[in-house]
């Protein structure tokens, strides 16, 4: 155990690893944000840029400086670190904007999403100093696939009029919501089966974060055949599915951090 002199010392790398993300999760929504603005006003999003609080131009400004300051924290926490961080911010940008731009694809966009994930759990196990660990790769590879394959469909499900209007090629788009929500089944029931099948097998541990996953699953599945029966819901109905991803999401992460908290290793 560090000594009362050690101790700012051991929290220095993980409080700058955690500045240095917070840095790059908030240029990737604020790039998001600047070039989705066409996308969210069609969609009636409340966004503050789209809505005209936060002029484009000083989130566009706003963007290089934090990814400055993520590079910069990223830097001191160690360069593991930057690495992973530098990796989270050129996904971000492959995400919203060219050449990539996998946003404006279903496919390319789950690719891109579980990248995110990886990198930022990455950048998490970097700035505790510890290794890679069964359980840190079964939880960060559950979450980012949940990310991919889940969070990345049913984002698009309460949006195909803005997106279609921004020349998106979504499987919402060009395939239909029904067909979409039918994807979004298929990626929470493989997730939600397969985490605690893994976990039980390889990483007990790791349950902390496969059982909310799984639950969340079924969570998500309902809100999919709920939203299969009405067609002409309004935009709050039809992202009920997303809210239930993101909420499952924290509580995932949240039992992660309990269980951190309590002493065991993930990462």
């Amino acid at each position: 155990m560090a000594s009362a002199a050690q101790l700012p010392h051991a929290l220095a790398r993980p409080a700058l690893g955690m500045a240095s993300l917070w840095c790059a999760v908030v240029y990737a929504y604020l790039l998001n944000g600047v070039t989705d603005v066409r996308e969210d006003r069609a969609n009636g999003s409340r966004r503050p840029i789209a809505r005209g609080d936060l002029p484009a131009r000083t989130a566009a400004n706003g963007t290089v400086l934090l990814a400055c300051a993520a590079l910069l924290l990223g830097g001191l926490a160690g360069p593991r670190v930057v690495l992973w961080t530098a990796g989270f911010l050129a996904l971000s940008w492959a995400y919203s904007a060219e050449p990539v731009k996998a946003k404006c694809s279903s496919g390319r966009c789950a690719v891109v999403v579980f990248g995110l994930g990886a990198t930022a759990y990455g950048t998490g196990v970097a700035a505790s100093g510890g290794e890679w660990t069964a359980t840190g790769v079964l939880v960060a590879g559950v979450m980012s696939a949940w990310m991919a394959l889940v969070g990345a469909v049913v984002k698009d499900l309460g949006d195909v009029r803005g997106d279609a209007a921004g020349g998106r090629r979504t499987v919402a788009v060009v395939r239909g919501p029904a067909v979409a929500r039918a994807l979004a089944v298929a990626g929470a029931l493989a997730v939600g089966a397969g985490a605690p099948a893994l976990a039980l097998l390889w990483a007990p541990t790791a349950l902390a974060a496969a059982v909310p996953v799984a639950l969340g699953a079924v969570w998500v599945v309902a809100r999919m055949l709920h939203g299969a029966r009405r067609e002409h819901a309004d935009r709050a109905e039809r992202r009920g599915a997303y809210r239930a991803f993101m909420v499952t999401q924290y509580v995932a992460n949240l039992a992660v951090l309990a269980v951190l908290a309590l002493g065991q290793p993930l990462g």
